[in-house]
């Protein structure tokens, strides 16, 4: 199976300088069935060291390679490298900590539970945890177990190049950092509205962060108690759109079977190429969000 293909066919696969291959304590720790023996402070420290070097720097993202891909030990391998960068954060309401990232047969945005991650579908840029309240998920992870022959590559947009770009029109950039409401898409609890209200610019961590998927924003305008979206919000998201739908800043790879990559979900918008399941091969990854410590900002 061929699995190197990317967004653009060929361009560079921006993966390509973050892949790191796993070794030492850190291989260790990732992949030995139990931890005993294993130098956990080591594993952390050169995890910490790559995560200053690449994922909150240039270009935001991770790639350790060379792991196994049966479904158990890519589990145990995502849950900890989680626990190395800090705490597994729910992604539902039932409090599911590793997701699959699969085809569930929906469209993004379907019905009021379906999501993104539940597609095969291509486009609409976004970041992990959109329906959720701020503040946002850090880190996400997606560990690669099966990957599609056709389609499934990742296009990024970093929050620096947008800014830049957004900077011509400052009536519209400023917009962007006033609220918005969000769809929850089901997961608010019994006494919470079905949105949640939130700037797509703003600051975590003391860094410039994005929240992002427009259907989410559509949904959330369309409930009863929220009003319309203006004229001004429009050209905003429309404006929003075409600049991270430029292949001027945008770069894009394709994850392979047995890696695992990091993402800086405060920096980086990313969208996926539409994907066609092999028969008997269908493409699985293996998601966390993760709040990450403290410390590992420095």
């Amino acid at each position: 199976m061929s699995t190197t293909d990317t967004a653009v066919p060929g361009t560079p696969d921006c993966f390509d300088p973050v892949r790191v291959p796993v070794s030492g304590p850190l291989e260790d720790f990732l992949t030995r069935p139990g931890t005993g023996g294993t130098d956990t402070a080591a594993a952390r420290d050169r995890l910490a060291d790559l995560v200053a070097r690449h994922l909150l720097g240039e270009p935001g993202a991770l790639v350790l390679t060379g792991l196994p891909t049966e479904p158990g030990a890519a589990r145990r391998a995502v849950l900890r490298v989680t626990g190395l960068l800090g705490s597994a954060l729910p992604q539902n309401r039932e409090g599911e900590l590793v997701r699959e990232v699969r085809d569930r047969g929906t469209a993004i945005g379907e019905g009021s539970r379906a999501r993104y991650s539940d597609s095969r579908l291509g486009g609409s840029p976004h970041t992990d945890g959109a329906e959720a309240p701020l503040p946002a998920p850090d880190v996400f992870t997606l560990f690669c177990v099966r990957q599609s022959e056709r389609g499934g590559a990742l296009r990024l947009v970093h929050v620096r190049d947008l800014v830049r770009e957004l900077s011509g029109h400052p009536d519209l950039l400023a917009v962007l950092r006033e609220p918005f409401h969000f769809d929850r898409r089901g997961d608010q609890g019994p006494d919470e509205p079905p949105t949640t209200a939130k700037p797509v610019l703003f600051e975590q961590r003391g860094r410039p962060a994005v929240t992002y998927l427009r259907s989410y924003v559509e949904k959330g305008h369309a409930h009863p108690h929220v009003p319309p979206l203006s004229r001004e919000q429009v050209a905003a998201l429309d404006l929003l759109d075409r600049v991270v739908e430029s292949d001027r800043i945008a770069r894009s790879g394709k994850l392979r079977e047995g890696e695992l990559a990091l993402f800086d979900n405060l920096s980086l918008l990313h969208g996926r190429t539409e994907f066609e399941d092999e028969s008997g091969h269908p493409r699985l990854l293996l998601r966390t969000w993760v709040r990450l410590d403290d410390a590992l900002y420095g």
